[in-house]
């Protein structure tokens, strides 16, 4: 995952409220909630950006404690998205 760049659906229509995104999808009947920091991944899976990219982002727009897994924590979130089928196949 560390060359890919990760693409939304374009179908996943987008809400803000507050703190708090919520996502749905068309696939399923579902409402997503992303807090501030799956909020910025959600916004970089725009085919653009790699993971490297997305850790740099979090590191610049979140204090970051020391030692914490950054880029295992982005993983696990792109892994939700794409267990909710809220991601697609980037096109070659």
């Amino acid at each position: 995952m560390h060359t890919k760049k990760p693409v939304r659906k374009p179908d996943v229509t987008i809400k803000d409220i507050g703190d708090e995104t919520l996502l749905y999808g068309t696939d399923e009947q579902a409402i997503h909630v992303l807090n501030p920091t799956a909020r910025l991944i959600w916004s970089l899976c725009d085919g653009q950006h790699t993971l490297t990219d997305m850790e740099q982002a979090i590191h610049a727009n979140f204090a970051v404690p020391e030692g914490r897994d950054v880029r295992g924590d982005i993983q696990r979130t792109l892994d939700i998205f794409a267990g909710k089928k809220l991601l697609q196949e980037p096109s070659a």
